[in-house]
């Protein structure tokens, strides 16, 4: 179950966020603005370099997927017009990244970018391979009970719970998978926000998901709320000369109903 409004909790690295202007649409036809977010604060933080994006797709009911625009540094905006009615998905994925925390000749500890095997100087402490993902749930017209499914990120945190059932004050189930298996014996911390909480880089609310893989909360009021879970797990023997340990991080964005 969610954990008391109030509480915060640091977030320990950036991440990887999609958003559109609206993301609850009454009539096929409307318009809504996608873009990414990279940093902690919610909507907009950092500006997020395309060199780094691996996949930017819309998804539409569907199935149909068409490829997002992004392009140099920046929020990489597209104006989407949504024709069908139902549950588009914009998603998005960052190249996988190795960084190195080293002590210098000073004992400082210090982040290089890349993998042991890379360091020249300094006494190696420990070093992860980073991947994320992130998801914005767009409705079209009237909310139903079909749960969305997965669209094979590489980590991936999904509703159970169709539209219908995303509303204040009520329960909403999400699974974590991790190419396209659920986490399984893992419990997972899984934190919420709602995108107006202040301060603006916390997180409000953190529960664990269960031994499948599953978290429920209960959202308090409407509105836009991001979802977000981090996996870490020890690196696979065969690259445990490269990094030493693997950080699985997914975020979900999705609107609120009264």
């Amino acid at each position: 179950m969610l954990l008391a409004t109030g509480l915060t909790f640091p977030a320990s690295a950036h991440e990887l966020k999609v958003f559109a202007s609206q993301q609850a649409i009454a009539e096929p036809g409307t318009k809504s603005t996608i873009y990414l977010s990279w940093g902690h604060r919610v909507p907009v933080d950092d500006l997020i370099d395309a060199a780094s994006v691996e996949r930017y797709d819309l998804v539409a009911p569907d199935g149909t997927v068409a490829a997002l625009k992004a392009t140099d540094v920046g929020l990489h905006t597209n104006s989407v017009e949504f024709k069908q009615t139902g549950l588009y998905r914009a998603v998005t994925s960052r190249k996988a990244s190795v960084f190195t925390y080293v002590f210098d000749g000073d004992g400082n500890r210090v982040l290089k970018r890349g993998p042991k095997s890379g360091i020249t100087e300094g006494k190696i402490d420990t070093a992860t391979r980073s991947v994320m993902a992130g998801t914005a749930l767009i409705l079209v017209g009237k909310a139903g009970d079909a749960a969305p499914k997965a669209v094979g990120l590489p980590v991936e945190i999904t509703p159970l719970d169709g539209p219908a059932k995303w509303a204040a004050n009520t329960d909403i189930r999400f699974e974590v998978l991790i190419g396209g298996k659920a986490v399984t014996n893992t419990f997972p911390i899984v934190e919420a926000r709602y995108v107006g909480f202040k301060p603006d880089n916390a997180w409000s609310y953190a529960t664990t998901a269960n031994k499948d893989g599953v978290a429920t909360i209960r959202p308090d009021r409407a509105g836009t709320w991001v979802v977000k879970v981090n996996v870490k797990r020890p690196a696979p023997d065969v690259q445990k000369s490269e990094f030493d340990t693997e950080s699985f991080t997914a975020t979900l964005s999705l609107e609120v109903r009264p």
